[in-house]
């Protein structure tokens, strides 16, 4: 198994968005040991655009290799990891102390993958919101979990029963799919907060004259 990592120069987990190396570990001999290291360039990236071409140049540096460990990949950087199948873990420790533990923790996904699948139940990500039948959705902290689903997978069976008023979805970016196939469902949506790398979306039905 090859992990990478996001490192300072510390030897700690880092963000991606800030200065450091990303290295690559192998298990040799029960030991593990550095296959590979590169500078991380996706902190010296600017605005979405640069932020995507830095983040595909890493994946291509990176190979087969399909684990990405951090202390934080926020907003679009994790998206696009996300997109193309990595397993991300995000952690803060020294890189020798995080290794052994997301190796054991990818052995038990990998388990878990190979099982037969279980149908996903929206509802226990709910958070009640301020009156009856609003809710609040982190959708990020889903596709962290469920990184084999994404958000349309996740929110068009829901939409589709149609059982809320209100639905605030917080996401590091408004997915592509909101734009073309929302008000075909008949609901409309907008931004009620944004901060750097994380929105609320809010979902209502399309209110008719």
């Amino acid at each position: 198994m090859k992990i990478a990592v996001v490192e300072n120069d510390k030897q700690e987990t880092g963000s991606i968005f800030e200065p450091g190396l990303v290295a690559i570990y192998g298990e040799d001999g029960g030991k593990w040991k550095i296959v590979s290291r590169f500078e991380n360039k996706v902190s010296d990236a600017k605005g979405i655009a640069a932020v995507r071409t830095a983040v595909t140049d890493t994946i291509k540096q990176l190979g087969d290799v399909k684990i990405m460990v951090a202390s934080e990949i926020p907003g679009i950087a994790f998206g696009v990891f996300q997109a193309v199948g990595f397993d991300i873990f995000l952690v803060e420790n020294s890189v020798l102390e995080v290794l052994d533990s997301v190796k054991k923790e990818m052995l038990e996904v990998i388990e878990k993958r190979q099982e037969k699948p279980s149908k996903l139940d929206i509802m226990q990500f709910l958070e009640p919101g301020t009156n009856e039948r609003d809710f609040r959705l982190n959708m990020e902290e889903i596709l962290l979990k469920n990184p084999e689903l994404t958000s349309k997978k996740i929110l068009i069976p829901f939409l589709k029963k149609g059982e809320f008023n209100r639905l605030d979805v917080v996401c590091s970016h408004i997915p592509k799919w909101f734009y073309t196939e929302l008000g075909a469902l008949g609901f409309e949506y907008e931004t009620v907060n944004e901060l750097p790398n994380r929105k609320t979306v809010r979902i209502v039905r399309v209110q008719t004259p």
